[in-house]
């Protein structure tokens, strides 16, 4: 039996970015559009350049979702050697990926098996599932053993992100635009969560400080913690202030510190910071 195919979009964050081509992975590039000119993202426009871009323009910036004729000629090409596709997506609510293949798939019918996964999460949660999903699939597992891996670890992972404005949140239909102005009148920074596949706000704060607090006081609930990645952007010190506190918590344990892709980006802002937790077996 030919070997399990594995499919995921560009917004998954790999900590060892070698596991694509040591594994096999395919990663579909998300359009960014930026100017009137459209990019594939993370291959020929740089994420800094994008957060640059995003802070000045911020309607005329956005990330879309590849087209139903660009599914269909990968499922016709991976077809050639597989006919069982896992796609693991990036939260529907964040990106339309999930449904643009579902479409093209529709296709295929008879022919292959696919199946498409959404993981309610983002970046390095997602990157950590479709890893484990691909080395599960290396390692010879069924089509339908993947599939278990991957809803196994989906309730598992939990993000946090402050934003330095609210607007972004406003944007998308997050927040309505009278408490937008007021939060914005009062200074107020937003936090949201991911739940159900959605950043919904949560709660806001006045200052960084508090923000770092409410991150550590988030960390710190859990009885366990498998992996941890912080994602921020422009928030160098309050970063270090986390992971010093964490430390006395965590001894021995090293958190890496990443950026946040464009597909992520257009929701919380060019300016934030957050926790991705992967709560494991407890």
């Amino acid at each position: 039996m030919a070997q399990v195919k594995i499919v995921t979009d560009s917004n998954a964050f790999f900590p060892n970015p070698d596991v694509i081509e040591e594994l096999g992975i395919e990663v579909v590039p998300l359009p960014i559009h930026v100017g009137g000119q459209t990019y594939p993202e993370r291959v020929n426009f740089t994420d800094e350049a994008f957060l640059r871009k995003l802070a000045q323009d911020q309607k005329g910036v956005y990330v879309d979702a590849p087209s139903v004729d660009q599914m269909q000629k990968l499922f016709a090409r991976l077809g050639q050697t597989s006919d069982r596709i896992i796609c693991i997506h990036i939260s529907s609510a964040l990106n339309d990926i999930a449904e643009v293949t579902r479409e093209a798939a529709g296709s295929f019918m008879g022919r292959q098996r696919i199946v498409i996964l959404d993981t309610a999460t983002t970046s390095a949660g997602l990157g950590l599932i479709v890893e484990a999903a691909a080395r599960a699939a290396a390692a010879g597992a069924a089509q339908a053993e993947v599939v278990r891996i991957v809803r196994g670890m989906i309730p598992h992972m939990y993000a946090l992100v402050f934003s330095d404005t609210l607007e972004y949140l406003e944007a998308w239909g997050r927040l309505g635009s009278a408490q937008t102005l007021l939060g914005t009148m009062l200074g107020l920074k937003p936090f949201s969560t991911m739940e159900d596949g959605d950043l919904l706000p949560i709660e806001k704060v006045r200052n960084y400080g508090r923000a770092v607090d409410k991150l550590y006081e988030f960390i710190i609930e859990f009885s366990h913690v498998e992996q941890m990645f912080v994602i921020q952007h422009e928030f160098e010190t309050e970063t270090a202030q986390l992971l010093e506190r964490l430390e006395l918590v965590f001894p021995a344990r090293e958190f890496p510190v990443i950026g946040y892709p464009p597909s992520l980006a257009v929701h919380i802002g060019p300016k934030a910071m957050g926790v991705i937790v992967y709560e494991g077996d407890r």
